[in-house]
């Protein structure tokens, strides 16, 4: 009966000392030979109980625990540890596999997709392709315009890295290449091809963009050389931004025909470009047909950004021109249909004269008629632009702008 007592009293102090976790448990005097190692054990309480799976899976903290005389809490352990193992380096492997699957689908994403800021050499087994064009750089990304100043689905997309390489800018002739696309290429999947040689930039070679001056540090002068034109514009000089003032109508634009035929006859050392912005088809056809020279129009069913951004670019390659030493004429028709379409591509659908007018549509207008200049040791820039004859309202507007950066006007 003692021997029964005493071991109730010793299950029931097993629990409540297996309640309170890490805690030592009390020796019990044994005899043992002087020569015996003395051995100590921690787990004496989850023995007597039996219950160290329940005890962690409660949420309480478990260690590791070697057993004294039993080998049922060892083998208990020695699983759960075995199990823990297994169920980590499946867990590893699990990771492992999705760090890589990451990582090739980032490559992949590179290839296809993430040419921003490098591109890819050309292997001794590519197929090249070339391609030829005008270089339009927007906010985050450039493409070669192959099919005159818009944008069209023969376009080629250039990567920020070529840009910043050869110090490519907005307005540059880019002549170049492209690979053929292969079977189960990345690059069948994108909307555009990618550029992947630049051979020359403005006629010259690539690294020679590098180090060119900039339109916009060029030194300006006043001009002296004569365009060479006869009759209402013998006065023009080169360099020079001249206004025609007229009504909208078929008088004005055969009288900027006429214009352009004469320029190309007379000014022979001139390049010339005509700009037409909201046009109607058969003037823009006509026009293509008689002027010799780069034509660059968009007809009034284009949007409203189209039509600034012909004149914009076709700008901008007259001023890479011009940073060669050419001489570049541009004839704009008109910038009261350009500042118009600006307007509208800032405030919307917005009436005109609804509210106040922003003041970035008289400074787009103002830059591209600006751009007009002499520059000193050779080179001229010279704008011709036609505006509404209207005093009032936005055309008004407009007009009292230019009129006070023009250096003459012709009125019709």
């Amino acid at each position: 009966m003692d021997n029964d007592n005493n071991e109730a009293v010793a299950v029931e102090t097993g629990s409540d000392e297996a309640a309170a976790p890490r805690k030592r448990a009390p020796r019990r005097a044994t005899k043992k030979s002087a020569d015996t190692p003395v051995e100590v054990t921690e787990s004496a309480p989850a023995e007597s109980t039996g219950d160290a799976p329940e005890a962690s899976g409660d949420g309480a903290e478990a260690p590791a625990r070697r057993s004294r005389g039993r080998g049922r809490g060892r083998g208990a352990a020695a699983a759960a540890t075995d199990g823990d193992a297994s169920e980590a380096t499946e867990q590893s492997e699990q990771e492992g596999d999705s760090a890589e699957s990451g990582r090739s689908r980032q490559r992949n994403r590179k290839r296809g997709r993430g040419r921003d800021d490098d591109f890819d050499g050309v292997s001794e087994d590519d197929v090249l392709i070339p391609v030829a064009g005008i270089l339009d750089i927007l906010d985050n990304y450039a493409f070669v315009r192959t099919a005159g100043y818009l944008s069209s689905p023969s376009d080629i997309y250039v990567a920020l890295g070529q840009v910043k390489k050869y110090n490519l800018r907005k307005g540059d002739a880019i002549v170049g290449a492209i690979r053929q696309p292969r079977d189960n290429d990345f690059s069948n999947r994108q909307k555009y091809n990618a550029l992947a040689t630049i051979d020359f930039v403005n006629g010259a070679a690539p690294e020679e963009a590098v180090v060119r001056d900039d339109f916009a540090d060029l030194v300006a002068i006043h001009a002296t050389e004569n365009l060479g034109l006869n009759g209402r514009f013998d006065w023009v000089k080169k360099g020079e931004r001249v206004l025609i003032d007229a009504p909208a109508g078929h008088a004005r634009t055969a009288v900027i025909r006429d214009l352009a035929a004469e320029i190309s006859s007379n000014a022979t050392d001139a390049h010339l470009m005509v700009v037409v912005a909201e046009g109607l088809p058969e003037d823009v056809t006509a026009l293509g047909r008689g002027v010799r020279g780069e034509v660059s129009a968009s007809s009034y069913d284009r949007h409203a950004d189209e039509h600034v951004t012909v004149a914009d670019l076709a700008v901008a390659r007259a001023k890479r021109l011009v940073e060669k030493g050419h001489h570049v004429v541009v004839v704009i028709d008109s910038m009261t249909r350009v500042a118009k379409n600006q307007l509208a591509v800032i405030q919307g659908q917005r009436p005109l004269g609804d509210g106040n007018v922003d003041s970035a549509v008289f400074s787009a207008a103002k830059r591209l008629f600006g751009s007009g200049r002499a520059i000193e040791n050779g080179g001229s820039l010279t704008v011709i632009a036609t505006i509404d004859d209207q005093a009032a309202g936005f055309p008004g507007a407009v007009r009292e702008e230019l009129l006070d950066i023009a250096t003459g006007v012709v009125t019709l």
